[in-house]
């Protein structure tokens, strides 16, 4: 014979027990969620106070960056700068430099190139009559200073003067402003070089310079006179271009100097 279990008992709802336990669970829930509202607010407060101190250090590297700006940007004018004033002392120097070249050509200490006369002048061949002075039959100093006279006279810009008839590699005395030439015995005395005959006279200057030069007084009077009358040998044409040496000696002046101008 089967037996029936007891009925369960139903708590009511109203009971304390239960109203106590329901309590309990609000309570807990909501100190679960303070908490968890308190842990938010705490984190987006440490959150909040770490991008404010980022901030802080992005100005400040913003305000560094503008500072390197304006000290590259300064930095960068003052090469501009710079590179002006080299570009214009690169400028003075330059136009300096010309000047030197000009005033080096001018006075004789540079090679020269260009179109010209060749002139030479020799000891005469004819026999010297009884009686007569030989020294008229020789080419003389004041016969080198009269063509050199009629060249400058003619437009030469530059003149130089080889002895031996320049053959053989003789070097050419460039005739310059403290240019000295007088007879010493049997030579002639050019520069500081003893030079024999016959005589080379180049010079450079106008297309013209050789009808200048046998048109000019200097030649035409007391040399082209010697010439006929004692025969001394000479020749003379115009040339294309002639080369000259550069002066090879002191052009210091021993007592001249400069005037004061106060």
């Amino acid at each position: 014979m089967s037996r029936r279990l007891p009925p369960r008992s139903r708590a009511r709802v109203g009971s304390p027990r239960w109203a106590l336990s329901i309590g309990l669970a609000l309570a807990s829930i909501g100190f679960v969620g303070a908490a968890q509202w308190n842990s938010s607010t705490v984190r987006q407060t440490v959150i909040s106070s770490a991008q404010g101190v980022l901030i802080i250090q992005a100005e400040q590297r913003q305000r560094e960056q503008e500072q390197l700006r304006a000290q590259i940007e300064e930095a960068e004018d003052r090469v501009r700068e710079f590179q002006a004033q080299s570009a214009g002392s690169q400028s003075a120097t330059d136009r300096l430099n010309q000047d030197l070249a000009a005033a080096r050509l001018a006075v004789g200490l540079s090679d020269v190139t260009g179109p010209g006369v060749v002139i030479e002048i020799a000891d005469s061949t004819r026999q010297v009559p009884v009686g007569e002075n030989p020294s008229n039959y020789f080419v003389l100093a004041d016969d080198l200073r009269d063509i050199v006279a009629a060249l400058w006279a003619s437009g030469a810009e530059a003149i130089a003067i080889t002895g031996g008839g320049g053959e053989g590699g003789a070097p050419a005395e460039r005739i310059v402003t403290t240019t000295s030439i007088y007879g010493a015995g049997s030579a002639i005395l050019v520069n500081q070089a003893l030079l024999s005959p016959p005589f080379r006279i180049e010079a450079i200057g106008p297309g013209d310079l050789h009808e200048r030069f046998l048109a000019n007084p200097f030649y035409i009077g007391r040399l082209s006179l010697r010439i006929e009358t004692f025969g001394l040998q000479f020749a003379s044409e115009a040339r294309d271009e002639v080369r000259l040496p550069a002066f090879i000696g002191n052009t210091r002046l021993r007592w001249g100097a400069p005037e004061r101008s106060d």
